[in-house]
């Protein structure tokens, strides 16, 4: 069994709300949803900066350093070599499970496709993202 799939973590809304378990009246966690915990670090990962956490400062994509940059082809390679960075940073993923692709949506913002195979297994895990360069706004689209 895959590593990420034994990822577990409480439960979180798109909006960043915990979940609530209606039959056990409490938070609900990953444990029974294959892949969402490790998805939900994956993201986390994405959408914050160094220093974002208290308990871990090296955690984020640092993302917030392309603010106000132009849409050009360099700017996301360098998006592209943070996502991946990121990712790999702590064993998180390793280099064959992981790839990302970048490509701009309009002239301020740019989509992100992170792609995830787990060794192993047959199942891919897809995460797109938009990140507009303008308001510094990473968000997921699926």
């Amino acid at each position: 069994m895959s590593r990420l799939r034994d990822m577990h973590d409480l439960k979180w809304s798109s909006s960043g709300d915990f979940v609530l378990d209606e039959n056990e009246l409490d938070l609900k966690d990953t444990r029974d949803e294959n892949y969402r915990g490790a998805i939900q670090r994956i993201q986390t990962r994405l959408q914050s900066s160094k220093g974002d956490w208290r308990a871990s400062p090296q955690t984020g994509a640092n993302l917030k350093t392309y603010a106000g940059l132009p849409n050009t082809p360099t700017t996301g390679a360098e998006v592209q070599n943070a996502i991946v960075n990121e990712l790999m940073r702590g064993s998180l993923l390793r280099p064959q499970e992981v790839q990302v692709d970048v490509f701009p949506l309009s002239e301020s913002a740019m989509a992100t496709l992170v792609r995830i195979s787990p060794l192993g297994q047959r199942e891919t895990i897809t995460l797109i993202n938009s990140y507009d360069l303008a308001d510094n706004k990473i968000s997921p689209r699926n």
